[in-house]
């Protein structure tokens, strides 16, 4: 655009770029000035919600005249394509000037107290600015400050343009709420402040963090960087303002911008002061009385008093504060550091008993408050979930639930015993979990929340507490939250925001009081889980353990012992640690796994579960559609993959230890002997194992757990030769891949769909956004199923030689007896779907022709799409099940 005239403005370079505009230098011809024209990039200019935003900046700017801020002139449109007129500053960003090294406290207090009146006079007319940062503020040609970027201003009374719970700005400069997604007022622009200021006078930020959750975890529970690191002769005043403006509680931060900018220029004056003082020549000391014949030695001794007395009446507040600090760290490290003896002691004649129960596909129980009455959620032979109820001391399970739900997880029963809350997977929602409650005398269940999961009641009976995020819930923060509800499914409540967890076990607990809640915390430098308590009023928290260990459940004893399961002995048992901190006791001593944990009111009983999950594979024919169990181990292996000629499965197989989220990729015989491993990766889960045409390869994928699915680094594609050991080539960042041909591997990242090569390394897109598919018939038409919701399924469409669409897409498996994609045949000629109950259809993709196949293959799970031997007509499957157990211990306390 440079040198073009676009309205009466002629461009004349473009000074900069950035997420919410391109701004060029342009010369205003009506008015000859220049001025700096700011658009809408190109890919957001048909997004509603980012014009809206371009707008509001305007809007909110421009109901500003003040100095400090970046005056706007005008809103213009150029061929469809909406422009900011805005000043034009002749300088360079605090950013850019701050590249040469930290400003002294007398070059920067000017540039503080000029923020702070730019801001107070936003804040004034109800506009908050939300992003503050150093790349935001710039200092023009007369060193002045100037706000600019205003895009992501709150208005007050104006449009919402971001989600709740949805977090704005530049991580590293928000406040605590802004993070938590809580909402924001000029409370939250003076923590940003405070970010900058202390970068201006230290060239370091105050919170810091490896990554994303780190840095998170750093802002909203870590106190800021000492100044004095940085500014070893930092004043008490300048370190008073930085306490007030970095508080994590807005209640008790600066309440006005307008009180800070009082606070910098109080500073500056003594600062200026002080500057004067030492800049007095030598021997200018005032005369001290009627002597003039003092010894040097006394006159120094005069003046070390006086400048000591001095020093004592100015600094005493913040000296005895000083020492009160001392004192309560002092007392806090006696605290923390004497020997803790639990005030709980383990009985050792506690006795344990398995209940008996027809059924082994158990997963996690509860237990009523007087520890008679149990339930739990299972599956029966025919592999239909429902939760069962029984009495802990004899009877039978019976079945207090009708609903098809395609999974559940955990239950957990009122105190009184009288109803059921329990959570799990609606079918057709798209994985959707579900919370649900019941009575234990019948009458139907009702779904009280949706898009939550671990249910737990409070002891009282008047809430439910549950959980959203990091799995499949549909949260799209992708941030642990934890909520409470009526058992009425009325006054849904966010309780808080876990915005330092990622991907990992999850599990809470009411404290007896209802004051406090217990939950699992996941942290992303290691993927491993430690106990936290949170007191809901005051948000205050406190960890409990610190082993760097994977956990399974958290429960709170009426005894305010904190139980916990955990692999920290090795095996998965159980152990104990008082509320308030102290030492860990080992509860059970098994070789386990001891698993979900619930314990009675009375303390006299505990229930839990004792689990393995367990995967086996299956050989089942196309052709008589019998089948035959190949594998027969207590191992978990999933994603089984024939090679070509289908002599060989490439699978993945979890660790024994079923809280350890490693895995690794192994090849076997394909009647499951010779087993051997692969390909492993320290931290990292691998998956989708996928054999090259000629099986001389194996392509995975390794996925960060601590990172979300679509960010950089989070998958990545590798490829290692299936025979000989040696090292994965990595191919390109995405999932999954499988093979187009000895070269070429299709691959998804983010919302594109592309095609690697493995001899240049070359990455090209392939087909459309939004779409994962691979070419059929020699390239003439693509098959892909659409992520758009409203549309899904699995559709074929005819391509020209660029693989753009030229046809009238078709569905495949939108039939009314509810078929759904299953396997792929290598040749990608042919798909085998599949229907609920085991029945099988063969259809013929390009032609759309069905054949049926015989037989029923009961519990049958999708695997990895390539499991079809083409030669012997038959076809690969897992199994999934849960060898479980309930177990009963009595007496646990002495």
């Amino acid at each position: 655009m440079i040198g073009q005239s676009i309205s009466h403005y002629k461009i004349l370079e473009k000074p900069g770029e950035g997420g919410m505009g391109v701004v060029y230098k342009a010369h205003d011809t009506k008015l000859d000035r220049d001025v700096a024209l700011k658009f809408l990039p190109h890919h957001l200019t048909a997004n509603e919600t980012e014009q809206a935003r371009f707008l509001q900046e305007a809007r909110a700017a421009s109901a500003l005249n003040h100095p400090n801020v970046c005056g706007i002139h005008a809103i213009g449109e150029d061929e469809g394509q909406s422009f900011i007129d805005m000043e034009y500053v002749d300088g360079v960003t605090l950013r850019k000037k701050l590249a040469t090294g930290p400003l002294n406290i007398d070059a920067a207090l000017p540039y503080a107290i000029q923020i702070g009146e730019a801001l107070a006079d936003a804040h004034a007319k109800g506009i908050v600015h939300r992003d503050v940062k150093c790349e935001n503020i710039m200092i023009n040609s007369k060193n002045m400050i100037k706000v600019m970027d205003f895009g992501l201003a709150k208005l007050k009374g104006s449009l919402k343009l971001t989600k709740t719970s949805s977090t704005v700005g530049t991580l590293a400069y928000m406040s605590p709420e802004q993070i938590q997604g809580a909402e924001v007022d000029g409370r939250s622009d003076i923590f940003s402040f405070g970010v900058v200021l202390f970068e201006m006078l230290t060239g370091h930020m105050p919170f810091r963090g490896e990554h994303e959750a780190a840095m998170m975890y750093s802002i909203i529970n870590e106190e800021p960087e000492p100044l004095t690191k940085y500014v070893p002769g930092a004043s008490s005043e300048l370190l008073h303002i930085f306490g007030r403006a970095f508080e994590k509680n807005p209640e008790e931060r600066y309440q006005s911008v307008h009180d800070m900018v009082i606070d910098l220029r109080r500073l500056k004056k003594q600062s200026t002061k002080v500057s004067r003082e030492f800049a007095k020549p030598a021997g200018s000391i005032p005369s001290t009385g009627s002597s003039h014949t003092s010894s040097s030695a006394e006159l120094s001794s005069a003046s070390q008093q006086q400048a000591s007395a001095s020093f004592l009446s100015k600094y005493k507040w913040w000296i005895g504060g000083a020492i009160v600090a001392l004192m309560a760290v002092a007392t806090l490290a006696v605290f923390v550091l004497r020997p803790w003896k639990s005030t709980a002691e383990i009985n050792p004649a506690m006795t344990t008993r398995v209940l008996e129960i027809p059924l082994s596909d158990i997963l996690y129980p509860g237990l009523s408050g007087d520890g008679n009455w149990a339930a739990f959620p299972a599956k029966d032979v025919g592999g239909n979930w429902h939760v069962y109820f029984m009495n802990t001391s004899e009877g039978e399970p019976k079945a207090i639930t009708t609903d098809l739900l395609s999974w559940m997880s955990s239950v957990d029963v009122s105190s009184d015993g009288s109803r059921v809350a329990y959570d799990g997977r609606v079918p057709g929602s798209n994985n959707r979990i579900d919370i649900f409650l019941t009575s234990v005398l019948g009458g139907g269940t009702r779904t009280i929340v949706q898009n939550g999961e671990n249910p737990r009641w409070q002891p009282d009976g008047k809430r439910i507490f549950f959980m959203r995020g990091l799995r499949s819930t549909g949260d799209p923060s992708n941030k642990l939250t934890i909520w409470s509800v009526t058992p009425e499914g009325t006054e849904e409540r966010l309780e808080f925001i876990d915005s330092v967890s990622v991907s990992g076990r999850v599990s809470i607990s009411v404290s007896p009081d209802g004051k406090e809640v217990v939950w699992l915390r996941t942290f992303p430098d290691g993927n491993y889980q430690e106990v936290v308590i949170r007191n809901l009023a005051s948000g205050a928290e406190r960890q409990l353990t610190f082993n760097k260990k994977n956990c399974d459940e958290v429960c709170w004893a009426s005894n305010n012992q904190i139980i916990f399961s955990s692999n920290k002995s090795g095996n998965i048992n159980f152990w104990m640690v008082p509320a308030e901190g102290g030492e860990q006791v080992q509860i059970t001593k098994g070789l386990g796994p001891d698993m979900g944990m619930k314990i009675s009111t009375d303390l006299k009983k505990l229930l839990y579960n004792e689990r393995q999950d367990v995967g086996d594979f299956w050989i089942g024919s196309l052709e008589s559609g019998t089948t035959r169990q190949i594998t027969f181990d207590d191992r978990r292996k999933i994603n089984p993959c024939l090679s070509p000629d289908g002599k060989f499965i490439a699978f993945e197989m979890s660790d024994a230890n079923p809280l350890n989220p490693q895995n690794a990729i192994y090849v076997s015989n394909r009647d499951g002997s010779n087993r051997r491993q692969l390909a492993s990766s320290p931290g990292m889960v691998v998956w989708a194992p996928n054999w090259s045409p000629d099986g001389s390869r194996i392509s995975y994928i390794a996925s960060n757990p601590a990172l979300p699915s679509d960010s950089a680094g989070a998958r990545k594609v590798y490829v290692i030769d299936a025979v000989r050991t040696g090292a994965p080539k990595f191919i390109a960042e995405g999932s999954p891949g499988f093979w187009l041909n000895a070269d070429s591997l299709r691959l998804n990242h983010g919302r594109k769909h592309w095609i690697a090569s493995l001899a240049t390394g070359q990455v090209s897109q392939f087909f459309e956004d939004s779409t994962v598919g691979f070419p059929l018939s020699g390239g003439k038409y693509v098959g892909y199923w659409d992520k758009n919701k409203s549309i899904g399924g699995f559709w074929i469409v005819e391509v020209d030689a660029s693989f753009k669409r030229k046809g009238t897409a078709r569905r495949i498996d939108d039939r009314k007896d509810g078929y759904t994609f299953f396997l792929l045949s290598r040749s990608r000629d042919f798909a085998i779907f599949k229907k609920p109950g085991g029945k099988l259809l063969k259809v013929w993709l390009i032609t759309g022709k069905e054949e049926p196949i015989p037989g029923t293959f009961s519990n049958i799970d999708n695997g990895e799409m390539f499991s079809l031997a083409p030669e012997t007509n038959e076809f690969i499957y897992q199994i999934n099940r849960t060898k479980g157990k309930l177990v009963m211990i009595e007496n646990l306390f002495k």
